[in-house]
């Protein structure tokens, strides 16, 4: 619909099609050179800082250059030059300049940042935040500080914020050299500089959890270039495609601010940061046309990801911890090697045919194979001492060496798996625009490091859709599929852990199943009704449900999905249309397990009601996780003026509930059982907003738009009630950056300026 054809629209599937934008009148130039220009320009003032009004955004108050886009072309030639940009000098600003000829060729330069707020209120007794190391100040001693020494250092510490910001900047270049032939090239630099918070080392019992700051200095270099061939009946693209991420900063160390065992010992802490890793991948598609008005279609495509960081020592310590002299492990002649030398290599082929024997109906069939291949290997093996194991998680008083308490990993292990699929599918024309669709799909997924060795998948897909209906369009889909595999085996990489242990505890519980392996039965159930009330009027309705059922007594019971949608849209005329809609989904989940009991560790015995995992100490948990979203506005042109305005509203909660056998089932025994009811307390998170603009037209060539938006977010949630930076028993230390609840206002005065002919 527009003004030129007054009448609204519809897509295949019976939707109204938006109101088109206007596009801006062109303007001569000079000689057969035409330009189209727009531009918004103005200022904002928003009286809140609350961290998710940054979220992927800037709507802080000050000038901005909202909008401006610039457009020439050149007639006959066919050539043209387009640049937009937005949010000028703001965090998320972006621009976009585009040159070429029609039908020749195009190249296309670009820049966009978005920033991340996590919080503007952490603060931390850190000194170095943002930089590989931190520091405690003065004052304060690594690894021998008390709660309430803590409490008056971060007294005085100033707020400060954490987040980052992500700026992406490329080009691409696409050319016909000739009717058969297209290639492209593009590339494009990511840059991700900031902090965020990140846990430090933590153990138990014993060491306290230390939040840290992590130091963010990323960049993505992202290539890809190809050769398309095409003709009436076949085609064929060859394309390449590569990424390489390099981290600024190797690694994160820090003082510890809280005792970890012996103080003169565990004085600082280490971990290490993402690595430099590369990716490359090569494909080769292909189709030809067959008789029967039928397809054939193939590809081969390879990829390879790497990464050779050097690693570093298990501890940046010194002195004896738990027997152990450090002086053997806080070097890197201690590793069995000097780098990761990891390695993944993949393969991928796929072949699909379509045929249409008859008018009415017509068949598809698919074979696929995907293969991953893990080529990294790594032995924890201390040349220097000639034992096999590792400090673990530098600063967290853990020592795993052979022998140790308990089996002791000493393998990496080489994670792949082998996954074939095939299947068939039949469309069959039963109306005009009536079809039905039946299709079977098989998926046989090899992995020999999992619990199932072999997993096997049969899917069975029937589907209507139907268009014949004056006033309404359906669309109707079933899915049932069951998933088996062979022997479960609970424990199936013994092989990468250390025989020798004085306890020989069992792994894991045997009856337990991990739910993507597991064996499993799924129903989906689809369908959206689309019914055209009036000619300027639709409404929609659709559901989805889902079900998981794994048959397990233990690990995953259960899963339900119920989703729901109504969809209102009424557009009388080119100058007004009003919309509303309600979306509803609800998750459902069921999981149980057995607490082990130190007592029975000993034994080895890994099934239900043994000694190690006694009926007693079996518990089960339910979530329910809802969300209600609604929203609902208009827009109405008057002769100088245009009203948009609409409303959001979200409401989510997220209940569990638990049931327990005993209080050997909890961690704190009888005291936590005594005061444990039946579920943690409910978290909630509402979200409202209200937008509205107004355009007042000052002449044929400029509006005044009056802008603004109110949000209200109001967040429960019992993680973080009580919260403090310092736990009294010395159990932790945090940054104070949970997520709060917040409101405010977004004002915003803005000039439009079009020559010629005016906005939307």
């Amino acid at each position: 619909m527009s003004s030129i054809v007054p009448v609204p629209s519809r897509t295949p599937t019976g939707r109204l099609y938006d109101p088109p934008w206007e596009i801006p009148q062109a303007l001569p130039v000079a000689g057969d050179w035409n330009y189209r220009l727009s531009a918004e320009a103005g200022a904002v003032h928003g009286s809140s800082r609350a961290p998710s009004l940054h979220d992927y955004g800037d709507y802080g108050s000050g000038l901005v250059l909202n909008d401006f886009r610039f457009a020439l072309d050149q007639g006959a030639p066919a050539r043209y030059l387009d640049v937009t940009a937005g949010a000028v000098g703001r965090d998320d600003q972006h621009f976009r300049a585009s040159f070429g000829r029609n039908g020749d060729f195009r190249t296309s330069l670009y820049f966009s940042q978005i920033p991340k707020l996590f919080t503007d209120r952490a603060r931390t007794v850190f000194q170095g935040a943002g930089s590989g190391n931190l520091t405690l100040p003065a004052g304060l001693v690594p690894g021998n500080n008390t709660p309430a020494q803590l409490a008056a250092a971060l007294e005085p510490a100033p707020f400060f914020e954490l987040g980052f910001t992500r700026k992406t900047a490329g080009l691409d270049f696409d050319a016909t050299p000739g009717t058969d032939w297209r290639l492209y090239a593009r590339y494009a630099q990511d840059r991700k500089t900031g902090t965020r918070p990140s846990g430090g080392a933590s153990g138990y019992p014993g060491a306290p959890a230390v939040e840290t700051i992590e130091p963010l200095d990323y960049k993505t270099h992202n290539v890809s270039a190809g050769l398309q061939w095409v003709r009436d009946a076949h085609q064929a693209n060859l394309g390449y495609s590569g990424s390489f991420f390099r981290n600024g900063i190797d690694t994160l160390s820090w003082e510890n601010p809280l005792t970890l065992g012996d103080p003169a010992v565990l004085q600082r802490s280490r971990v290490d940061l993402y690595p430099d890793n590369s990716f490359h991948n090569l494909k080769l598609d292909a189709s030809a046309a067959l008789p029967l008005r039928g397809r054939l279609s193939g590809g081969l495509s390879w990829s390879r990801m790497s990464q050779d960081d050097a690693l570093i020592a298990h501890t940046v310590n010194s002195g004896i911890l738990g027997g152990v002299n450090l002086a053997n492990w806080n070097t890197t002649a201690a590793l069995s090697r000097a780098s990761a030398g990891a390695r993944i290599d993949t393969r991928l082929i796929h072949l699909s045919g379509a045929f249409s024997p008859l008018r009415d109906l017509s068949l598809q069939a698919r074979l696929r194979r995907y293969e991953e291949d893990n080529k990294t290997r790594y032995i924890a093996f201390n040349p220097l001492t000639g034992q096999s194991g590792y400090i673990g998680l530098d600063g967290a008083n853990n020592v795993n060496i052979v022998p140790g308490l308990f089996r002791v990993p000493v393998h990496s292990i080489p994670f792949e798996h082998r996954k074939d699929s095939y299947g068939v599918e039949g469309d069959y024309r039963l109306l005009r625009r009536t079809s039905v669709t039946l299709g079977y799909e098989r998926e046989i997924n090899r992995h020999p490091h999992r619990e199932h060795a072999r997993t096997d998948e049969e899917r069975f897909r029937a589907a209507l859709n139907n268009r014949d209906i004056p006033w309404a369009t359906i669309r109707l889909t079933f899915e049932h599929a069951t998933r088996s595999g062979d022997n479960y085996n609970f424990d199936p990489n013994q092989m990468f852990y250390s025989g020798a242990a004085l306890i020989n505890a069992p792994a894991t519980l045997a009856e337990l199943r991990k739910y993507d392996v597991a064996d499993r039965t799924q129903r989906i159930l689809n369908g959206r009704v689309n019914f055209l009330v009036a000619r300027d009027m639709d409404l929609a309705v659709a559901g989805r449900r889902l079900e998981n059922d794994y048959g397990a007594a233990y690990g995953r019971l259960g899963e339900r999905i119920t989703a729901f949608n109504l969809e209102w849209n009424w557009q009388p005329r080119p100058a007004a249309s009003a919309y509303a809609h309600y979306g509803f989904e609800r998750r459902h989940n069921r999981m149980a397990q057995i607490s082990d009991d130190p007592a029975g560790w000993g034994t080895g015995n890994p099934n239900a009601g043994g000694a190690a995992y006694p009926l007693a100490n079996r518990w089960e948990e339910g979530s329910r996780d809802d969300a209600h979203t609604v929203g609902l506005g208009f827009r109405y042109a008057f002769s100088r003026a245009t009203l948009e305005t609409g409303y959001t509203y979200l409401y989510s909660p997220y209940r569990t509930r638990y049931s327990f056998a005993s209080a050997g089932a909890l961690a704190g025994g009888a005291a936590a059982a005594a005061g444990a009811g039946d579920g943690m307390p409910d978290m909630v998170f509402r979200q409202q907003a209200v937008e509205t603009s107004l355009k007042l037209a000052i002449d044929k060539h400029a509006a005044l738009r009056l802008y603004h938006r109110y949000e209200r977010t109001r967040l429960e949630d019992w993680h973080y009630d009580g919260l403090s930076p310092v736990f009294a028993g010395g159990a932790g230390v945090f940054l104070d950056a949970g997520p709060r609840s917040h409101s405010g206002n977004l004002f915003g005065v803005f000039l439009q300026y079009t020559p010629g002919r005016a906005g939307k």
